[in-house]
């Protein structure tokens, strides 16, 4: 049974990173937190079978979300997936646990050795039973910390070419790229603060193209955009944001 039972949890922090989500993912999301958190080392195998038959992710569109997740927000290092957060958080509860418990193996030695003193004189001097480390107070970050998680959009930004040429080859025409790279832009840097710092925008245009993609499939428009997929137009978008 695994020594570390709960994680904590913070609300706001945690709404301000997945407030895009879907439901499913926000699901997925909270599955593969628990999942690492119960593994050894919280992290787990990095092979997308494995995890699939852990989730129980059985249809297409299951293991379609726990890849959307898994690219936003976990990393794999050493063949092992893991959450930088979450890591975080084991590693401190998993040293106060174990503090705790030599604490408590002390503790117990030291009371055997004062029994068998007294048992043998009383003129022998007791041994001091030492006191158990108490466990140190966890500090919060303070707003306003000079440690980022995530930034915001700028307000002159430019679609990568790299990321363009991966929507083309998602199946969106040049056009529609050009539109969606707009309309992600004037979205994201009118959005509030607290939904608008993401870690990996890279993979927030990803799961925007999906959805328009899904809305695409779901719902035909009568008027295809016409435009060339050889996207060579894009050689005027700069490598990076």
């Amino acid at each position: 049974m695994n020594a570390l039972a709960y994680f904590p949890m913070y609300p706001d922090d945690f709404e301000a990173d997945t407030a895009h989500l879907t439901l499913a993912e926000d699901g997925a999301y909270n599955r593969l937190l628990r999942l690492c958190w119960r593994t050894p080392g919280c992290s787990i195998p990095a092979e997308r079978e494995w995890i699939y038959r852990r989730l129980r992710a059985l249809s297409d569109d299951d293991r379609a979300v726990i890849d959307t997740v898994l690219e936003e927000f976990f990393t794999i290092e050493s063949g092992r997936c893991s959450n930088a957060r979450l890591t975080k958080e084991w590693l401190a509860a998993n040293e106060a646990y174990e503090r705790r418990k030599n604490a408590g193996s002390k503790g117990g030695k030291a009371k055997s050795l004062k029994t068998l003193a007294a048992a043998s004189s009383n003129a022998v001097a007791l041994a001091k039973q030492p006191e158990p480390e108490p466990e140190p107070v966890k500090k919060e970050e303070p707003k306003g910390s000079s440690k980022k998680r995530g930034s915001r959009l700028s307000e002159d930004w430019q679609l990568p070419k790299a990321w363009g040429q991966w929507a083309v080859s998602e199946g969106l025409d040049e056009i529609s790229v050009r539109r969606e790279a707009d309309k992600f832009r004037d979205y994201w840097i009118s959005a509030p603060a607290s939904k608008a710092v993401k870690v990996e925008w890279q993979a927030v245009w990803r799961n925007w193209v999906r959805k328009v993609l899904d809305d695409r499939r779901s719902k035909p428009s009568r008027h295809a955009a016409r435009g060339s997929n050889d996207f060579g137009a894009f050689g005027q978008i700069p490598e990076r944001c």
